[in-house]
């Protein structure tokens, strides 16, 4: 009885081995930990803005992703194509937490794992405040841990809410494209349209890489100008006065995603780790 046992169970573990890997959905469990490594635990030394109070915020404190609001968007839900940017991961709905985003003591995690490597090999999050919350003017921040790695690009950004883009205008706080310096490069852009798409912008190349500790990625956000931040570095200053710029005078959302591939970045290479991951302690909106 015991030996029929013992071989029933080496059975069901083979079927199981074998029913693993053959999946082109999901994560190798082997190599791609569902628990992501604790970030920096550097203290958060945040001031917030003289003569402005916090009128929104997100300190993802509680148990899962707040669906009050945060949405995904999905190619299977028609809100996103990663034909877009030539991007190779396909975002996923991962509701109050998931393979692909979840909150790990008191920090939101997005995470690029890696299934069968290549275009659509490799899966990840994109959430927006879409359709719950947007903002027009202010000062726009999040405490976050990047990733690294050639064609990692994670992405804290806007869109405005009417329109089609560019039309629609796009504010970039911080995207980084990986990859030897680029892992110490954050980019910040503004993107609209005059005739044609017409973009504006500045980088900022740190002294170590962004993923090795916390920093603040900041908008300051007037009817005249947009100033963006690497902690206390300005990184960029646009002028949106111009009745041209009329797309950053209407509310915008957020989104926060991590693209891996893509035209700007290039595909991941040998040296690229997964799984990849970009730590968000928090949002805030400040008026």
């Amino acid at each position: 009885m015991k030996h029929e046992l013992i071989i029933c169970i080496l059975c069901a573990w083979i079927v199981a081995g074998c029913s693993s890997s053959g999946s082109s959905t999901g994560p190798d469990a082997d190599f791609e930990p569902f628990i992501a490594p604790s970030p920096s635990s550097a203290a958060d030394t945040f001031v917030a803005p003289a003569g402005q109070s916090l009128i929104w915020a997100d300190e993802f404190d509680g148990e899962g992703i707040n669906l009050d609001n945060w949405s995904y968007e999905t190619e299977q839900n028609g809100t996103w194509s990663h034909s877009w940017n030539n991007e190779w991961q396909r975002y996923t709905d991962n509701d109050t937490g998931g393979p692909n985003a979840s909150i790990n003591d008191g920090v939101l995690v997005i995470r690029a794992l890696k299934t069968n490597g290549g275009d659509g090999g490799y899966t990840s999050a994109r959430l927006v405040t879409k359709g719950k919350h947007s903002w027009r003017y202010g000062t726009i921040v999040a405490r976050m841990q990047l990733p690294y790695g050639q064609g990692i690009w994670p992405a804290f950004w806007m869109l405005g809410v009417y329109g089609e883009w560019p039309a629609n205008g796009e504010i970039d706080i911080m995207e980084m494209i990986g990859g030897e310096i680029n892992d110490n490069t954050t980019h910040a852009t503004i993107h609209w349209l005059d005739g044609t798409q017409i973009s504006e912008g500045d980088s900022y190349v740190h002294d170590t890489k962004l993923a090795d500790d916390w920093h603040y990625y900041k908008l300051t956000w007037t009817e005249n100008s947009m100033t963006f931040w690497f902690d206390d570095v300005v990184v960029f200053t646009g002028d949106i006065s111009s009745p041209a710029m009329s797309e950053f005078h209407q509310p915008f959302y957020l989104l926060l995603n991590l693209a891996v591939g893509g035209g700007w970045p290039g595909p991941p290479d040998v040296t690229t780790e997964f799984p990849q991951h970009l730590y968000v302690d928090w949002v805030r909106v400040y008026q």
